[in-house]
């Protein structure tokens, strides 16, 4: 038979367990409360049009922030318009702001433009550590967190490269695009990025094709080093026979003829002519289906390659060549 005693000893034991579970746990929800305070008025102060109260807001921030950056990061998901653009100007003030990174990728996708726009600057300021999550967001579905991933890696310059080049790789048109147009806006810096752009060019779409072509020439790469890459198009690995290098490339080369005049489009002509043969099918490809731009050029390298083709071409594509010509 149980002893009472013992009953009540062990249902005092469990009250004691229960009383101590509460005066452990009381302290933690006080501290996580007066965080939320204290993270909610830094917030405020960074906002201010005080610039008293901005500068004393900045000092606690540094006293406080880091223990703060959870309240923060709670803010950004449920607070005000005011409290949700000071939270995120918080995380980007902390000392070590990387640890928000996640945080201020969701905060792209918040509905307030002022929250997006100071998402991106903070996570440009974290750059390499946050380059690769930011450039994944350009496969984003919300326009408006693609425009936030794009404007964040813009800020980023140099140590965003790395992240772009990657998305070279991706079959999404947009992201493809927007990776190569943040490139180029880069200019001589993206040097570094050049043979991942070329290779990207072995793209169908005509459109992203152009937006490459255009950063590659804003970027101003060695001539012969674009040559070197442009013959490497549609090869993986280095073990591939030469013969097969400039039937592989001939494809896209022949859609840079579209772009006569531009640097790109004027080394695409010229590393066609130096294919010789191999570039051949494409090259009729071209004449047969091509832009009045890609037909003028694929007869002039296709006339090169065989004379006596000239006579079997149009009258009309003929004058055309003739024109092109002269004018050269």
């Amino acid at each position: 038979m149980l002893d009472y005693r013992q009953f009540l000893t062990k249902n005092m034991y469990g009250t004691f367990v229960i009383l101590l579970i509460g005066l452990l746990a009381f302290p933690v929800q006080a501290a996580d409360t007066t965080n939320t305070a204290l993270a909610s008025e830094i917030a405020s102060m960074l906002l201010s049009q005080d610039q008293i109260k901005r500068a004393a807001g900045v000092k606690a921030l540094s006293e406080n922030g880091q223990g703060c950056m959870e309240c923060f990061l709670k803010i950004t998901d449920n607070g005000t318009t005011d409290q949700r653009r000071g939270a995120v100007l918080a995380l980007a003030l902390l000392p070590v702001p990387e640890l928000a990174t996640n945080g201020l990728l969701k905060a792209l996708n918040d509905k307030d433009a002022t929250v997006r726009s100071l998402a991106a600057h903070a996570l440009a300021k974290i750059g390499q550590a946050a380059a690769k999550p930011t450039a994944r967001l350009l496969l984003h579905p919300d326009e408006r967190v693609r425009n936030g991933a794009a404007l964040a890696l813009s800020k980023m310059g140099e140590s965003a490269i790395p992240a772009l080049t990657t998305m070279l790789k991706m079959d999404d048109p947009f992201a493809k695009a927007k990776a190569a147009w943040l490139l180029g806006r880069m200019g001589h810096e993206a040097l570094p990025a050049v043979p991942a752009l070329i290779h990207a060019l072995n793209d169908k779409d005509i459109r992203v094709v152009h937006v490459i072509c255009e950063s590659l020439d804003l970027i101003g790469p060695n001539p012969a080093v674009v040559y070197h890459e442009l013959t490497l198009i549609g090869i993986s690995g280095s073990q591939c026979p030469v013969t097969r290098i400039g039937t592989n490339a001939a494809p896209s080369l022949v859609r840079l003829l579209t772009r006569p005049g531009t640097p790109m489009g004027n080394i695409a002509l010229y590393t066609l002519a130096r294919m010789g043969r191999v570039a051949e099918p494409a090259l009729k490809a071209a004449l047969a289906t091509g832009t009045d731009s890609q037909k003028i050029a694929a007869a002039l390298l296709l006339t090169g390659i065989d004379p006596e083709l000239a006579s079997t071409l149009p009258e009309e594509l003929r004058r055309s060549m003739t024109g092109a010509m002269h004018t050269q």
